[in-house]
């Protein structure tokens, strides 16, 4: 995902709230402003209730959901990890190629990051599922190859790990992006590091 995915998004106000996201100053800086991130999951979720039957606005408000959830674990963080594994989950029913592999790569995120049964729905076979499909659909995609080697290297499989990391920051490299990408790959560069120690 070189691009911004607005080139994907046909509504314009799908457009606009992708392109503010990406763009934010949320991923500006090293402490992330909750209060923005709320804004925006309000922002979202106004837009996917308002148009329930658009893919786009449902893998939109599903995505920020994701990302709030994953900073903030907790109760609020599992409520929008749910509201997000549903909107996600919509999307693809109503468009399996929504925002091509980025729906796929961050659904699997969910299930790898949020807690199993009883607590939740966490399922490290669903997530190996979702990940595996995300770069089926898009094998040079930056986030399928992130969050594979995410997961790759969690499980401590450092080699798969260190492969899909380093691909994805290969591929950055020789295209231009956008602030959510150079979040991400900040971890990407961690989690490198720590391989090699």
């Amino acid at each position: 995902m070189a691009q911004s995915l607005s080139v994907w998004a046909h509504d314009e106000a799908v457009s606009a709230l992708y392109e503010n996201w990406q763009n934010s100053t949320v991923f500006n800086s090293q402490e992330l402003d909750k209060t923005l991130l709320q804004q925006f999951v309000k922002d979202a979720q106004i837009l996917s209730k308002q148009n329930p039957n658009d893919p786009q606005a449902s893998a939109i408000s599903g995505l920020i959901k994701a990302f709030y959830a994953s900073q903030f674990p907790g109760i609020e963080g599992l409520k929008l990890a749910k509201q997000a594994r549903d909107e996600l989950q919509h999307a693809l029913r109503l468009d399996p190629l929504v925002f091509a592999e980025l729906t796929y790569a961050e659904l699997g995120h969910l299930y790898h990051n949020t807690p199993g049964w009883p607590f939740s729905f966490g399922s490290q076979p669903m997530a190996e599922k979702l990940l595996e499909k995300a770069l089926e659909v898009d094998p040079q995609g930056i986030m399928s190859n992130l969050r594979i080697g995410e997961y790759w290297f969690d499980h401590k499989a450092y080699p798969q790990a260190q492969k899909y990391l380093q691909t994805a920051i290969n591929i950055a490299d020789q295209n231009p992006h956008i602030s959510w990408i150079d979040f991400e790959l900040l971890r990407a560069k961690q989690m490198l590091a720590k391989i090699h120690k």
